[in-house]
């Protein structure tokens, strides 16, 4: 299933970031967040293609955790959850969930349990805790009560050149120069760093 990954790289030493050009304010912050014995719960807020989702993907490189894609999910976030106890939730494009789902975020973002009745099955738990960290394009699409449960880090867009770096460095297999072709092209079409690492998947190194 695409909205479920489970990570289980712990090292601190790590950097998950490395990829991410720039934004290097926001990367103390969530490393902070990271180390931190306090409940931290960011939300990444920009545009496509301002690395967004590659935050989440090095958080999980660096912690282990779930993620969950917000613009494909089932009806199984709950058993994820509910079964793996993450201390760390990972979600990609909150913004495109449902209001049901947001409001069941929220109260468990407020109490740290989860109960609920939904598809005749019943759920009540409790994670501890857990640290949520999440990404959106148009923040008004999240209630106020939501959006008050992060602290809100927003990213801009990448520049061409940005855009063109970030792709060479996601896809290292491939030479700079047809990496950075690929990059141009996506980003011609409003595409997002995640389009590049799909078709650079689909490419042979030469």
């Amino acid at each position: 299933m695409k909205f479920l990954h489970l990570f289980n790289k712990s090292s601190s030493a790590y950097d998950g970031f490395a990829r991410i050009q720039g934004y290097e304010d926001i990367k103390d912050i969530v490393r902070r967040a990271l180390d931190s014995g306090e409940n931290h719960n960011l939300l990444f807020v920009g545009p496509p293609a301002s690395s967004k989702t590659l935050f989440l993907q090095g958080i999980l490189e660096m912690k282990s955790g779930v993620f969950f894609d917000g613009s494909n999910t089932t009806g199984r976030i709950l058993d994820v959850l509910q079964e793996k106890r993450p201390n760390i939730i990972c979600i990609d494009e909150l913004d495109k969930m449902s209001t049901q789902f947001q409001n069941q975020l929220l109260n468990f973002m407020e109490s740290g349990r989860v109960k609920v009745d939904q598809h005749r099955k019943q759920y009540d738990f409790e994670i501890k805790g857990a640290k949520v960290f999440a990404t959106c394009n148009e923040i008004n699409r999240l209630s106020k009560p939501l959006q008050s449960r992060f602290r809100k880090l927003f990213l801009p867009r990448y520049t061409e050149e940005q855009f063109l770096d970030v792709s060479d460095k996601v896809l290292p297999k491939l030479s700079s120069s047809l990496s950075r072709y690929i990059g141009a092209n996506v980003r011609i079409s409003q595409g997002d760093i995640g389009d590049v690492i799909s078709i650079g998947k689909l490419v042979r190194p030469l």
